[in-house]
């Protein structure tokens, strides 16, 4: 009997595997996923494993010291602060972000304050030569540590051959679709490509206990480039967010073996690269206008930490047969079902109007608790009644226009009193005593005519 043929199509978003190529992955349902992996051989078949030796095993009590020793810290404070500490020795972390959002400059940055330690740090780059590396490295702070070494190459083997001579503490790799192991077949960033560079590279960090830091691609869709896998194979997965052309980045953990996911680091670009933001509340919010209407203040949580952020909307009568919808730093999904909300359970027709809903900043906000703050922009907006300056509001917007609670509403109102907010919008019981300060709705409407004040 003949051997059974072999997938040779994967789907990269959901590792699905076809024999022949389609459009539509019919797993998942995404177009234009599905990539070609190298042929597996005509005789692959059943494997036997008759002379398999059989491993050694060990007990958790004789794993005690191991597992309580400390992180490693970094010494730059963004990373140590999203990562608990820290890195563990032997782990695998993968950092990913739009082009030109920050990447290869925090992970300079981070090169440069662990080898103030005096530790061997190799970085390893593939989309750069090393001079253009260092030239990036002394515009940061002016001189290069000699325990930094650079290595000029895109040969995963040869990679994980100097991984396993040197054992630096600290290895980064900038990046990982830019690798090629020469005995696979396909080019470098194909599915078959990827899998096998980063499982070479991450067998050697685990047998030579070096943290390695390798920089993957997004596509797209904002999700990281390459095969599912990728993210399962490492231990830590950073998403550095925002916008280019704004100032501020949010650095956050999207997996953790290590730790919590719930640390995010806020960022500001500068001349000498990222910085920490202190207050990041204050800086999202000072440049707002007062007494303007279609502007709203709202608190986010990113992580257990509030976030305040303006949310600005703009209603003009409709210029073409069809309403134009837009929208910066929020899902244009979700605008479009809370402006039917709005025209169906709270009686503001803006069907047929031009709508623009704009997060400030330039930060993505994807929680629904800033519902109640997009509605509230787009009502003063329509009716050109500004909000008190002095009111937040918080809270997920239901279907039939009902105020649903947010999470963790006493860090929420805590922000924004803290800095003057002296009327606070929450959803009904958030609190078991609400005063003249915070004031609790349960509907939609009644948030419309709390929060409208005339000029």
């Amino acid at each position: 009997m003949a051997p059974r043929a072999e997938p040779q199509f994967v789907c990269s978003k959901c590792d699905a595997q076809f024999l022949r190529w389609t459009g539509r992955c019919g797993e998942c349902g995404a177009w234009s996923t599905i990539q070609e992996i190298g042929a597996a051989s005509a005789e692959s078949g059943r494997i036997e494993t008759t002379d398999a030796k059989p491993g050694k095993t060990v007990t958790f009590q004789s794993l005690t010291e191991t597992s309580n020793a400390p992180k490693q810290s970094i010494g730059f404070e963004p990373l140590d602060r999203v990562l608990g500490g820290g890195l563990v020795d032997g782990s695998v972390t993968l950092l990913s972000g739009e082009p030109g959002i920050g990447k290869s400059t925090l992970l300079a940055q981070a090169a440069l304050a662990a080898a103030a330690g005096d530790p061997s740090i190799l970085y390893v780059t593939g989309e750069e030569s090393p001079s253009q590396v260092a030239l990036r490295l002394k515009r940061l702070t002016g001189q290069i540590p000699s325990t930094l070494e650079f290595l000029d190459a895109t040969d995963a083997a040869m990679i994980s051959a100097t991984i396993r001579e040197q054992k630096p503490l600290l290895t980064i790799v900038d990046s990982v679709q830019s690798l090629f192991h020469p005995e696979i077949a396909g080019v470098a960033g194909s599915i078959s490509q990827v899998k096998a560079c980063a499982g070479l590279i991450t067998e050697a960090a685990k047998r030579s206990n070096t943290s390695v830091i390798l920089v993957g691609q997004v596509n797209k869709d904002g999700d990281i480039a390459g095969p599912r896998l990728l993210e399962h194979l490492v231990d830590t997965v950073l998403m550095l967010e925002g916008d280019q052309d704004h100032r501020f980045r949010i650095l956050r953990v999207l997996k953790h073996r290590f730790g919590s996911t719930e640390e995010v680091s806020v960022l500001t670009m500068t001349e000498q690269g990222l910085s920490t933001v202190d207050d990041p509340s204050a800086e999202l919010i000072k440049e707002r206008p007062i007494q303007t209407s279609g502007s709203i203040i709202t608190c986010l949580m990113e992580g257990h930490r509030p976030l305040l952020m303006e949310i600005q909307a703009l209603v003009t009568p409709a210029g073409y047969g069809t309403p134009v919808r837009r929208c910066s730093g929020i899902d244009a999904g979700r605008l479009g079902l809370l402006i039917a909300v709005l025209a169906r359970r709270a009686g503001i027709n803006i069907l047929d109007k031009d709508v623009y809903v704009n997060a400030a900043g330039g930060l993505k906000a994807k929680e629904p608790a800033m519902d109640l703050a997009i509605c509230l922009a787009i009502a003063s907006a329509v009716s050109d009644v500004a909000i008190d300056p002095k009111t937040a509001v918080f809270g997920e917007v239901g279907l039939g226009g009902e105020v649903r609670p947010a999470s963790i509403p006493h860090l929420r109102m805590k922000e924004c009193e803290r800095h003057g907010f002296n009327r606070i919008l929450v959803p009904k019981g958030s609190i078991t005593d609400p005063t003249s300060q915070i004031v609790e709705v349960a509907t939609l409407r009644d948030a419309i005519d709390q929060s409208l004040v005339s000029s």
